[in-house]
């Protein structure tokens, strides 16, 4: 859970904004594995028949829900600030920074 200097003063739509920034968090941690996984499969491992095709299937898969997860990543900020609406409750709370493991694995970055 990101880390607020006065809990105690965030309401309980901040609150929720901040879960649901864990839950992004989360998300984007399970999409990196399938990233991980896809990209693997489909660059080093010899698929024959259809293998091919699913593997990549599965990689655009995971590339289409990191990019949903980045979206709403910014969506969730443009809210909190809105809730914020510049109270310093806004700007005490950490921000959530998402791994991304492509580069490491020759592809393009999705982290903004």
């Amino acid at each position: 859970m990101p880390i607020v200097t006065n809990p105690g003063r965030v309401d309980s739509g901040e609150r929720q904004i901040l879960e649901i920034r864990q839950q992004l968090h989360d998300l984007s941690n399970v999409v990196t594995g399938l990233l991980i996984t896809a990209g693997l499969l489909r660059h080093f491992v010899p698929l024959t028949g259809n293998g091919g095709r699913y593997a990549s299937d599965l990689e655009s898969s995971a590339e289409r829900a990191a990019t949903l997860v980045t979206e709403l990543r910014v969506g969730v900020h443009q809210l909190q600030n809105v809730v914020g609406a510049g109270a310093d409750e806004a700007r005490a709370v950490e921000r959530t920074n998402l791994c991304d493991v492509r580069p490491s694995l020759g592809q393009r970055s999705g982290e903004d």
